[in-house]
């Protein structure tokens, strides 16, 4: 099996950004998964371990995926050129719903992922933590999505009322210790979500995962092997 990873380039809005596709060479994927990074002030980068991890693990497994920087984080391009007015930009949407520019990167990634991939291959988002919002946002919207997977999502920050109607198959991953969220928010937020919902607990865990890496990008793997639609 030979595992590769391009250095890919797209447009959002009137700016670059990068990504990296990682697939088998030697197979025709017939499955795709777009991986959002969490926020950029809390180590938010493509190169994050939960996201490289998502892209090895699903390449192994037969998909393609893309994971990509948001605009000003790593060579992704911004309108903001200064390093401070950069995290003062991406830090007030962390208090606020105000995330309109991470949601177009999202969009803007995905068409990028739908041109590469095959004309009827089925089309997934995984996100963690921030984003697992906008990944959730997007996916939701789009037609092209079919399932989507949510880790550590921060049940209490964010508005999620956007999930109350989302007939797609859904998948949230949380653990015990998470500085982003409690068990009891958590839990509460899944009974407000329409089903079909499938919820993993990844045990003595925390927000990060670390050493829990693979476990985590199985269970992506395989909930996202079950979609038959």
């Amino acid at each position: 099996m030979n595992i590769t990873e391009e250095h890919v380039h797209f447009p959002s809005d009137n700016l670059s950004l990068e990504g990296v596709l990682a697939y088998d060479e030697n197979t025709m994927p017939s499955r795709a998964i777009l991986l959002c990074p969490p926020h950029p002030t809390l180590g938010g980068d493509m190169e994050n371990n939960i996201i490289t991890s998502l892209a090895r693990v699903s390449a192994k497994a037969g998909f393609l995926s893309l994971r990509f920087n948001y605009r000003g984080v790593g060579n992704s391009e911004c309108g903001v050129k200064d390093i401070a007015e950069i995290f003062h930009y991406w830090e007030k949407t962390m208090s606020s719903e105000n995330y309109a520019d991470a949601l177009t990167d999202v969009h803007s990634a995905l068409n990028f992922l739908v041109k590469q991939s095959g004309r009827d291959a089925k089309i997934f988002i995984a996100g963690y933590s921030f984003g697992c919002i906008v990944g959730m946002r997007v996916a939701t919207a789009s037609d092209a999505v079919s399932a989507f997977a949510s880790i550590s999502t921060p049940f209490g920050k964010y508005n999620l009322s956007f999930l109350r109607e989302c007939k797609k198959p859904k998948l949230f991953i949380y653990n015990q210790n998470d500085f982003a969220t409690t068990v009891e928010d958590t839990l509460q937020g899944l009974e407000k979500i329409h089903l079909p919902v499938t919820s993993e607990l990844i045990e003595n865990s925390d927000h990060f995962y670390r050493g829990k890496e693979g476990i985590v990008s199985m269970k992506v793997c395989n909930f996202f092997d079950g979609i038959r639609y």
